[in-house]
């Protein structure tokens, strides 16, 4: 992307912050590796009913909806695309095996999502540290002389 709009998508991106878990960035990191370099990814998950399973999918894109994430995926286990909550996933790790070229519309198909659109900016998932300014004029996130590093952001926000 180029020109306007990478930088709409670098401006959108920039008021964008989330405050994921170490598990999260683990996890949203492997993601974004193998869509990035159209890997197999190996990953653990837990469905709604609390099943766990291990499988190895093949990354066509993800999906946002209703303030949570998808990786949409065909499954080597099912043998079918399926959609899997990037909160649900445990454990994630991108293989050495190149995967198949799967159609992010085509594997939406016939589910729920499949009127979905494309944004009109596109962001990382993975987001920038999102930086706070104290009274001091220090933002939270830069080390001052008396902590040692950045103050949470209170969970209330």
């Amino acid at each position: 992307m180029t020109g306007p709009a990478s930088t709409a998508a670098r401006t959108l991106a920039a008021r964008i912050v989330t405050l994921p878990t170490r598990t999260d960035s683990e996890v949203r990191t492997a993601v974004e590796q193998a869509l990035s370099h159209n890997l197999a990814l190996r990953l653990s998950y837990t469905d709604a009913a609390g099943h766990e399973s291990n499988r190895v999918v093949e990354p066509a894109g993800l999906l946002t909806a209703e303030g949570r994430w998808y990786l949409i995926a065909w499954c080597r286990t099912r043998r079918a695309g399926r959609g899997f909550r990037l909160d649900r996933i445990t454990a994630a790790t991108p293989t050495d095996e190149q995967a198949q070229p799967h159609n992010l519309t085509d594997l939406l198909l016939g589910s729920t999502a499949a009127t979905a659109v494309r944004p009109a900016a596109l962001a990382p998932l993975t987001p920038a540290r999102p930086r706070h300014w104290g009274s001091s004029g220090r933002s939270w996130a830069e080390p001052g002389p008396d902590r040692g590093g950045g103050r949470p952001v209170p969970s209330s926000c």
